[in-house]
Formats: structure tokens, sequence, C-alpha cells
């Protein structure tokens, strides 16, 4: 497929742009990419001290529950957020250039694909000191999760870079989206608390709850999720990285005159 070839042969100018990216994040900075294990779990300690109260949750186990949420979920709107500027901010490359266009979308996921994996490891540390009796075989699924965010990630970049450089108000738009999903996905709390409720169909139609689940329930060392959930969850991925590809083939570097 063009999509493929063409990253494939400017795949040293994309290493290249997202190492710049991750020196310029962390220029000048005392701690540098160590950010990337503090922030996460900073947030985590605050939000999980507050809501463990709110939802009456102790907190060994809340702690660790919203961290293997957020986690996730701040990758894919870094990848979202990012997605809308990737032709705009590279758009001296692109009119300057033949460095293919598809590259731009997949610097933004790579990078914040980089700060996932940091994100991961604090998560570890932090799981470690608190539930060590956890940790078990059924963590290195998350192995497996990996590539299908990434891919995630790389469809979800890409529709938002095309349909921005498009219409410069879905940025805006897609801001209040992305607020109304945290709250209609199971993040900061449990499955459990809709389950038995009329308002279940918040989650069972939520494609992001199934991707969630396939990176939470392995980081917490739990059984491995059903096969529908990793059915929905790739099914979904493949759509919208089916959506993205097809639709940046289609426009190709015609999308130079909307920069």
């Amino acid at each position: 497929m063009a999509f493929f070839k063409n990253v494939f042969r400017a795949r040293h100018i994309l290493f290249s742009l997202v190492n710049q990216d991750l020196k310029n994040k962390y220029r000048n900075s005392f701690f540098g990419i160590g950010w990337s294990l503090l922030t996460p779990l900073g947030l985590v300690l605050i939000i999980g001290l507050v809501f463990s109260q709110v939802l009456k949750q102790p907190i060994k186990d809340f702690v660790p529950f919203l961290f293997s949420g957020l986690i996730p979920w701040l990758y894919l709107v870094q990848c979202a957020d990012g997605g809308t500027a990737a032709f705009i901010s590279g758009q001296g490359y692109i009119k300057q250039t033949q460095t293919p266009i598809e590259i731009f979308p997949i610097r933004v996921v790579l990078t914040s694909f980089v700060q996932l994996l940091y994100s991961l490891a604090a998560f570890f540390i932090m799981y470690l000191f608190i539930s060590p009796e956890n940790f078990n075989t059924n963590m290195f699924f998350v192995i497996i999760s990996l590539p299908i965010w990434l891919l995630a990630g790389i469809g979800l970049a890409t529709i938002s870079a095309i349909i921005n450089t498009y219409i410069r108000d879905y940025s805006h738009l897609q801001s209040l989206i992305i607020q109304g999903l945290f709250y209609a996905t199971p993040i900061m709390y449990p499955v459990s608390l809709l389950e038995k409720s009329k308002y279940r169909w918040i989650y069972e139609w939520n494609p992001i709850h199934y991707l969630i689940e396939i990176i939470r329930e392995p980081l917490l060392g739990k059984k491995m999720p059903d096969l529908s959930i990793w059915l929905s969850a790739v099914g979904f991925v493949f759509l919208i990285l089916f959506i993205g590809v097809l639709s940046i083939g289609k426009i190709g570097r015609k999308i130079t005159f909307r920069l």
C-alpha cells in the first residue's frame, strides 16, 4: 500500500523529526525526559487521593485503577490534539520538499508513544510499591496491546490532521468531543457502577472503553480481557486506520493548497 511505502521511504526524516521534537520538549528542563515519569504519576496521585474519597474506594486499589486508565487516555488525547496541527506545523517541509505528507501525523504519534512508554514505566514503579503481590505473567500481554495502540494513534492523528487542515474550527470541536468521551468512558470510575443500571449502554457502545480495557486489565495483572473485548478494540482501530489511510491517499499533496 502506498501509505506504508511512503512512510518507509521517509523513515529517516520521520525519526529525525521525532528526535527533534523530544529534545525540544524538554530543552533547558532540569528533569528533562523525567517529566514523562513525574507528570502522570503526580496527576494520578492528586486525582486518586480526591476521588478515592468521593467514590469511597481504597486508595491501594483505586490509584492503580485510575493510573492504568489515564495513561492510554492521555496518549489518545495527545495524538488527537497534536494531529490537528500536524500538517500546519509541518507546512515548511510539505511546501518546500517532496517529503511524504503521511509522516507528519505519525511524527506526532511516535512522540506521544515514547511518552506513553515512560508513563508505563512510572506505573510499574508505582504498582511495585503499592501492590507487589499483583505482579504476574498476565502483565506481559501489555506487549500485545501496544502495537494496537500505536495504530490507533496513527489513525486518529491522521484523521484529525486532515479535517483540521480543511476546517480550522475542528480542533475546538474535537476538544469538546474529547471532554464528553472522557466522562462517558469508565476511566475514573469502575464499570460496575453502570453495569446493572439503565446507563450501561454508555460504555457498551463506546469503542474507547474496549481499547482502554485491553491495556488496563493486563497492567493490573488481572485475567486476559475476553475475546469480544479484543475484537471490538481491534475492529475499531482498523476502522479509524482505514479511514485515515484512505483519506490521505485520496487527498495526497493537494493538501498543500490548504496550508
